[in-house]
């Protein structure tokens, strides 16, 4: 089965999740080691602990399609965002928006 990851705000979350990057605290201290099942507990643990959003590995049921319109639609965002004045360096933080939403979109 094919799997993407995802961030998600605590409350759509749910038990049986599982985790895709480590979870930490406000002080850096690792709450939730990436590959870990999430439970009920852990959910209202997160909860408490104010975490605004988790990575999660789900199921992907999109089709190829899909995806290309998905990543057409963030292209054009940034390329919204970053319409006017160029720089390099604003070129070059528009790439790697680019880049990065290609990759979230696989």
């Amino acid at each position: 089965m094919k799997t993407r990851i995802v961030c998600l705000p605590p409350g759509e979350l749910l038990p049986r999740m599982i985790v895709a990057t480590q979870v930490s605290g406000a002080q850096g201290t690792a709450l939730i080691a990436a590959g870990t099942t999430l439970d009920e507990p852990m959910l209202e643990k997160l909860k408490r602990r104010g975490i605004e959003t988790l990575s999660v590995v789900v199921p992907d049921s999109r089709d190829e399609a899909t995806i290309a319109r998905e990543i057409e639609e963030a292209i054009a965002r940034i390329e919204f965002i970053f319409r006017g004045q160029s720089s390099p360096a604003r070129d070059a933080l528009r790439e790697t928006l680019i880049s990065y939403r290609r990759k979230q979109a696989e």
